[in-house]
């Protein structure tokens, strides 16, 4: 910890040098106060100042020396034979005049500067983003978190829910807090400012909704009652970002999904959904992204990479277990991809995921976990950051510069990934370098209609009957300035999209997604048992080539 170092420091040296206190007295007829306390004291002497009074006499005479002027104690230190106390200046200007004493700010205790353990945070560039002790990052937005709930109680998370737990979930096996561990975990990598566990956005809010019970299973209708609270209360609380580490069992067309819609009120009436893509992948093939709210067109959905443990992109490739491909309405995800393998997360010591996988707790209240639930919150925490810097940038906003700053993960199979891998401090540079801002759901904002309360909403049954119409429907909206024939005009967005392959019999495609959806739900448990002895750490020639490359400076 920094204990006002340049006090400590001068408190240290001055008396070896033989000057204390007022200047041209000695240790024998003065007492030493801090230099900084003795100019505030000069230029307001009715200034009120917290200090600490230190005497060679004991911890009597110094609370003596304190309230003879009008000071006040605030806390007796017998163990070093002071008090804390608030005196004004002119106290303070009598006080180094006699001897005795030693007179010091008490000042701000902070923590150490952010950091991680793991190289993620450095690798996607985030760690630009969390400013420091003398130039702090702007306050970022609040994120609502909506999993299993948080445990408040970790160091990691202390002081980060703005209200307590927004219980949704009245299924019976649900304990207070966070019984389950995974919302903890998710919310660490968000925001969470354990030492040496900085997550995405440590200068961010939590808003923590309980939807999943301790087995991690919720209803439908608890999470789109979560989405109703977050909607209802978003300028409330400045919510700004929502992230969804979960997805629905049943294969669904986002037109009719009910959590796809609510997540799509959320994102086009000014909240930013990032959800996980889902851990049902095999081998890293394509598969599809059939399950609300991933498949949702509008929200930005994430796909776990593997880092490899390098800083360098050329090797990283997305987790086997990462799904991605099409959803059931033509549209490819995942948009990006973020470090999701072997993470490091704090959980409650009591979770039902400790005592599940044992093997994965590293340290009393951390484990390690893989999968792409852990991926979306470092997004999350991403877009919080570029909102931080510019509140005024809308969800569709946020997502083009997400994506356009994106870096190729050469080694990846393509669309493996969406855009590439996240690099928030290049995003963030680009708020002041590109205008305007790319939108990658420029197609579908020609869908997106308002209703008599003023809330946007988006019109399924026009945007399907021009998809059946009209296969290029989308075509002019891919602005080559921005995406260009190398990026998702050609890469990502061809015309298999918009072909028969989805709209020629949705009946027939719709009875091979639901037997695809057995298969997919035994797939998901065993991503989080993914473990390894190697947490990727962040080494020292590792942290030298990061430093060395210039689109991770930041903005």
């Amino acid at each position: 910890m920094t204990v006002g170092a340049l006090g400590a420091l001068l408190a240290l040296l001055i008396p070896l040098t033989g000057s204390a206190g007022v200047a041209g007295a000695t240790p024998a007829d003065s007492s030493f106060v801090d230099p900084t306390l003795l100019a505030a004291a000069q230029s307001a002497p009715g200034a009120k100042l917290d200090v600490i009074i230190q005497s060679a006499a004991g911890t009597g005479d110094a609370e003596s020396a304190a309230t003879g002027g009008q000071g006040s104690i605030r806390r007796q230190l017998d163990l070093i034979g002071a008090v804390a106390a608030t005196i004004p200046g002119a106290r303070l200007l009598a006080l180094a005049k006699r001897p005795g004493l030693t007179i010091t700010p008490d000042a701000p205790v902070r923590r150490d500067a952010y950091a991680n353990v793991q190289l993620w945070p450095y690798s996607t560039g985030l760690n630009r983003l969390w400013g420091s002790y003398y130039s702090p990052a702007p306050p970022a937005p609040t994120i609502a978190i909506v999993d299993s709930g948080v445990d408040a109680t970790r160091p990691d998370l202390w002081n980060k829910l703005l209200i307590p737990q927004v219980t949704i979930t009245k299924l019976p096996q649900n304990s207070p807090n966070d019984g389950n561990g995974h919302g903890t975990f998710v919310a660490s990598l968000a925001a969470g400012v354990g030492a040496g566990h900085t997550g995405a956005a440590p200068n961010a809010k939590l808003i923590s909704l309980d939807v999943l019970d301790d087995t991690g299973m919720a209803l439908t209708s608890d999470v789109v009652a979560a989405a109703q609270w977050i909607f209802t209360y978003r300028n409330v609380y400045n919510i700004r970002v929502a992230n969804f580490s979960l997805h629905s069992t049943a294969p669904s067309h986002f037109v009719v999904d009910p959590l796809d819609k609510a997540v799509e009120k959320l994102w086009l009436n000014g909240v930013v959904v990032v959800a996980a893509a889902g851990n049902y992948g095999v081998g890293g093939a394509q598969t599809s992204v059939l399950y609300a709210p991933s498949n949702d067109p509008f929200v930005i959905t994430v796909g776990a990479a593997d880092l490899m443990g390098t800083a360098s992109r050329a090797d990283d490739v997305a987790a086997p277990f990462s799904a991605w491909g099409y959803t059931a309405d033509g549209f490819a995800k995942p948009e990006l991809g973020a470090p999701g393998r072997y993470m490091i997360g704090a959980v409650p010591l009591l979770a039902a995921l400790v005592s599940a996988r044992p093997a994965n707790v590293i340290s009393s209240g951390y484990m390690q976990l893989s999968g792409t639930s852990f991926a979306s919150p470092i997004v999350a925490g991403a877009a919080a950051q570029l909102l931080a810097r510019r509140p005024g940038l809308s969800p569709d906003e946020v997502k083009g510069l997400l994506m356009l700053g994106a870096d190729d993960a050469t080694a990846a199979t393509p669309q493996s990934l969406g855009a590439g891998e996240l690099n928030a401090a290049k995003s963030a540079r680009l708020i002041t370098t590109v205008w305007p801002y790319p939108n990658p759901n420029a197609a579908l904002g020609a869908f997106v209609a308002t209703d008599a309360t003023g809330t946007r909403f988006f019109n399924g049954t026009a945007w399907e009957a021009t998809v059946l119409s009209n296969p290029s429907w989308d075509a002019a909206a891919w602005d080559a300035k921005y995406w260009g024939n190398a990026s998702w005009d050609a890469k990502f967005w061809g015309d298999v999209a918009w072909d028969t392959k989805f709209w020629g019999d949705l009946s027939a495609s719709d009875t091979s997604l639901a037997s695809q959806a057995q298969s997919d739900s035994s797939r998901e448990a065993a991503a989080d048992a993914d473990t390894s002895s190697n947490s990727y750490p962040l080494t020292a020639d590792e942290a030298a080539a990061l430093a060395a490359d210039p689109d991770l400076a930041g903005p």
